[in-house]
C-alpha cells in the first residue's frame, strides 16, 4: 500500500501467474495489468463446468406419451379400415342405384311406346313395383349420405311416372319423348353416382 498525501492507492499483485512467453500473451516479466474478464456462457464453458453428457432419467410423462401414441395409432388403423368398409358399402349402394336406373329405363321402354294403347292396370302395377324397390333401397342403405340421394331418385321416378301417365293416357307419346326421358334419367343417375361429365 502506498500513500501519496491523503490519497491511498491499493495495488494487489495478480493472483494468477502470467502466461508463459511462448503463448504470446503479454509481458512475461509480470506486469500489473488488469486481467481480462471472461464471461462464461453456455457455449463457452470449460469442459469441467458443462453438464455431463449422460442421458437424463426418464421423464414422468414418458409412459403416458407411449400410451397416447399407441391409442392414436389404433384410432388411425380403425379409421383406415373403416374407409375400406365405407368404400365397400358405397360400392354396394352403387349397385343398388344401377339396379334402380335399369328398372326406370325398362319402365320407360315399356310404357313410352308411340301408338301403344295405355293399360292403366299394368302401368299402376309397375309404378307400385318401382315404389317398393325405391322404399326398400332407402331402408337398406347403410351409407347415410346416400339416403337423400335415393329419396331424390324416388321423387324423380314419381315425377317421370306422373308425366308418362299423362302423356300415355292421352295418346301423346312420341319417339322423341321416350329418348328425352331416358337421356334425363341417365344424366340424373350419373350425377347420383358421381359420374357427371
Amino acid at each position: 500500500m502506498r500513500s501519496r498525501g491523503h490519497t491511498v492507492e491499493l495495488t494487489r499483485p495478480n493472483p494468477h501467474p502470467p502466461p508463459l512467453p511462448y503463448e504470446g500473451r503479454g509481458d512475461p516479466a509480470g506486469s500489473r495489468q488488469a486481467m481480462p474478464l471472461h464471461v462464461l456462457t453456455r457455449g463457452t464453458e470449460p469442459a469441467q463446468d458443462r453438464e455431463p453428457n449422460t442421458p437424463r432419467p426418464m421423464n414422468r410423462n414418458t409412459p403416458k406419451n407411449f400410451v397416447v401414441r399407441n391409442v392414436f395409432l389404433c384410432a388411425a388403423a380403425i379409421v383406415i379400415t373403416s374407409c375400406g368398409t365405407a368404400t365397400f358399402t358405397k360400392t354396394g349402394s352403387d349397385a343398388t342405384i344401377e339396379s334402380l336406373r335399369n328398372f326406370e329405363l325398362a319402365f320407360i321402354d315399356e310404357f313410352a311406346v308411340p301408338g301403344k294403347k295405355f293399360n292403366a292396370a299394368a302401368f299402376n302395377a309397375k309404378v307400385n313395383e318401382g315404389n317398393a324397390k325405391f322404399q326398400q333401397a332407402i331402408a337398406d342403405e347403410k351409407f347415410t349420405a346416400r339416403r337423400p340421394v335415393l329419396v331424390d331418385l324416388k321423387a324423380q321416378f314419381d315425377a317421370d311416372a306422373a308425366h308418362l301417365r299423362s302423356k300415355a293416357s292421352r295418346g301423346k307419346i312420341t319417339p322423341a319423348l321416350a329418348t328425352e326421358m331416358k337421356k334425363d334419367v341417365n344424366k340424373i343417375y350419373d350425377h347420383a353416382l358421381g359420374r357427371q361429365t
